[in-house]
């Protein structure tokens, strides 16, 4: 009897410790999940665009663009990749592609 009347004594003294930390436990999974959120939200987003811009297809005239690079000179050519015009016209035309897209945006263009 005495033995029954002790392990009740263990239980109960244990109880409030199991809750606390069953509810430590469920703090920790809120905080887990708010701490991830923007991280979810930023990948689902950008994996969004991603998408988007994968699905516009490539106009035909930027497949025909090598062969115009065909009638350019050797002499105009060396200059062209001693001044890295490659780059050049490549990150020019980048920003304006970025200009033009930040200007459809509704709140920032």
């Amino acid at each position: 009897m005495l033995e029954k009347l002790g392990r009740f004594i263990d239980w109960v003294w244990a109880f409030p410790a199991q809750i606390f930390k069953w509810l430590q436990d469920a703090f920790d999974s809120v905080i887990d999940f708010i701490e991830t959120l923007p991280q979810w939200i930023f990948f689902q987003l950008s994996e969004g665009i991603v998408s988007f811009f994968n699905a516009i297809p490539v106009p035909d005239f930027f497949y025909q663009a090598g062969n115009a690079m065909q009638s350019i000179p050797s002499e105009v050519q060396f200059f062209a990749s001693m001044f890295r015009l490659d780059f050049g016209v490549t990150t020019v035309l980048l920003a304006y592609l970025i200009r033009f897209v930040i200007r459809r945006l509704p709140i920032i263009g």
